[in-house]
């Protein structure tokens, strides 16, 4: 009996251990499934962040893409109307002095430009805008070809010496940028001639030549 008892304690103490150890076993395995899923889950929380900050930066330097060019198109768009508005303002300018000219080519001729005023060859628009205007004489058998040349430039810019040559006026001070050998072009030029005949006969306007710098 006294056999039999110590074999039954023996076989439970061996069961009881077996238990124990199985289940530590199984706590340590499911320690270490739960230290995975933390870690886990602690990755897939770092990458929606950083996907909505690259996402962010890319729209942020789209954005600024295209707001330069949205602002490139609006300073060419401003510049072609203002090189449109100064060029419609240079062809009424000239061909005013075009016709003051045939009205009188002989006195264009001695005045040089448009007037006696102090800067004869340079003649202030407000509008941003200077011109000047050259008369030639040519005697003829039997009267007096005049032609002119009349030039609007931008305020400021240098005009060529063949525009003011034989106006005895003051040249255009230069313009910032423009070079020193005075290579800016007018917005507008025009060329017309009149003939005068020797007894006195009416100017006779000839067809002009017009041009845009």
């Amino acid at each position: 009996m006294a056999g039999g008892s110590t074999r039954r304690r023996s076989m439970t103490a061996y069961s009881v251990a077996g238990h124990a150890q199985g289940t530590a076993a199984g706590d340590e395995r499911m320690e270490r499934y739960h230290e995975y899923v933390g870690r886990h889950r602690a990755e897939r929380s770092v990458w929606p962040g950083a996907a909505f900050i690259v996402e962010a930066l890319l729209l942020l330097v789209f954005l600024a893409g295209s707001l330069a060019v949205l602002m490139e198109l609006n300073a060419d768009a401003d510049a072609a109307g203002q090189q449109s508005a100064d060029l419609m303002e240079a062809m009424t300018l000239a061909s005013n002095a075009a016709e003051e000219f045939a009205a009188n080519p002989e006195l264009a001729a001695v005045t040089g430009a448009l007037g006696d005023e102090e800067e004869a060859a340079r003649v202030r628009y407000g509008t941003g805008l200077v011109m000047t205007r050259t008369v030639e004489a040519e005697p003829l058998a039997a009267g007096t070809m005049y032609r002119a040349r009349i030039a609007v430039w931008h305020e400021g810019a240098p005009a060529a010496e063949s525009a003011v040559a034989g106006s005895g006026g003051p040249k255009p001070a230069p313009a910032e940028g423009s070079g020193a050998d005075g290579a800016a072009e007018p917005v507008y030029t025009l060329e017309t001639a009149c003939y005068v005949a020797n007894d006195g006969a009416d100017a006779t306007p000839t067809e002009g030549e017009v041009s845009r710098g």
